[in-house]
């Protein structure tokens, strides 16, 4: 099966093919081929946490409804905190050779807080195994798959903070979508850490519906050899004097490809509401393939929208500032490219977290 996700909003010219993206060969998950495998689950005792069959949030997603032909009939998690909650829920994924899927509801009622943090992981299969490489069954030996889709709900007044970390390995494709919807001055925040991955597809749908909802994004990626990153993020305002701030921050080494598409769309209505998508990119050899699409859609005049781009190499005077303080070019490079990484791990709010990321690194 083959699928297109990622679709921009507002498509830019056919030729340079950067609209969406399709993916062939795509393996469905079902109950009886697959496995979810969350290896584990802390919910704190103020968090309601629930199985489900289907979603019951409606919203739209990053990536599109084609997603849905991945994630089958996978189980849906549903985590609701109905008042502040000061202790993170943690889901740890473990992806395996074959096809895994998982679907996730985030509920913050009124007033509520909640913090999340989706760790994603794979791991080869042991030595010794009886597994076959042929993970399709019918003698392909294809990708593994693994997706794992994110809705959220926050009401009036609710904040929600969604921490995701991507550590993966090769010969696995990833998905990863998220979408919802926030009520008046409901906040979130979205703090993404991308560590290589061999295929890894992003997107999220930011519905901020509610007057003066709030949208905080911030991501870091470290990409290497020959990693594949596509990402569509979509910011949607609606309501009166909301806000949003996208912040992307990377590293690319080696021969990597990385497409990112950042849209801040202002609807008719959304009075006094303001966009800002800021994306800062190190390019440490010529072979890396960067491409970049910031896009600002206005259909009202009472707003303030901003949006840019810093890629390349580092600046030569700072290169000869720090060579004449002794410091070798491959020093100065991954020093420069810690400090980018650093620069959103820094802000996530959990010093545990922050701690187990920089031991990642």
């Amino acid at each position: 099966m083959d699928i297109q996700i990622n679709k921009i909003p507002s498509p830019t010219w056919n030729w340079l093919q950067m609209n969406e993206v399709k993916v062939e060969n795509v393996q469905t998950y079902n109950k009886q081929n697959g496995e979810a495998y969350i290896s584990k689950i802390e919910t704190p005792n103020a968090v309601n946490h629930t199985v489900e069959d289907e979603f019951d949030v409606d919203a739209a997603t990053g990536m599109g409804d084609e997603v849905a032909n991945i994630l089958g009939d996978a189980t849906v998690h549903t985590f609701a905190a109905d008042r502040a909650v000061n202790e993170p829920v943690v889901i740890e994924y473990k992806f395996l050779q074959g096809v895994s899927a998982s679907r996730v509801q985030l509920k913050v009622s009124s007033n509520a807080e909640m913090i999340v943090v989706q760790d994603f992981a794979s791991v080869l299969l042991e030595q010794g195994s009886n597994e076959s490489d042929d993970v399709t069954g019918d003698g392909q030996n294809d990708k593994s798959e693994a997706a794992v889709e994110t809705r959220y709900d926050i009401a009036a007044g609710g904040h929600l903070t969604l921490i995701q970390v991507q550590h993966l390995k090769k010969d696995l494709r990833f998905y990863n979508n998220i979408g919802g919807n926030q009520e008046a001055e409901g906040g979130f925040t979205l703090i993404q850490l991308v560590v290589g991955g061999d295929e890894s597809y992003y997107g999220c749908f930011a519905g901020l519906q509610g007057h003066k909802s709030t949208f905080e994004n911030r991501i870091a990626y470290l990409l290497s050899g020959t990693d594949k990153l596509d990402m569509n993020y979509d910011i949607d305002h609606t309501g009166t004097k909301t806000v949003s701030d996208v912040l992307v921050s990377g590293v690319m080494r080696d021969a990597p490809k990385k497409l990112f598409r950042g849209t801040i769309d202002f609807h008719r209505g959304c009075a006094g509401a303001k966009g800002s998508e800021l994306e800062d990119v190190l390019l440490m050899d010529e072979a890396v393939r960067n491409q970049t699409i910031p896009v600002i859609l206005c259909d009202e005049e009472d707003v303030e929208g901003s949006h840019g781009a810093s890629i390349g190499k580092l600046d030569e005077k700072m290169m000869f500032y720090m060579k004449s303080r002794g410091i070798p070019e491959e020093g100065i490079y991954e020093m420069m490219a810690k400090a980018k990484i650093d620069s959103i791990v820094n802000e996530i709010p959990l010093e545990s977290v922050r701690r187990y990321i920089k031991d990642l690194l």
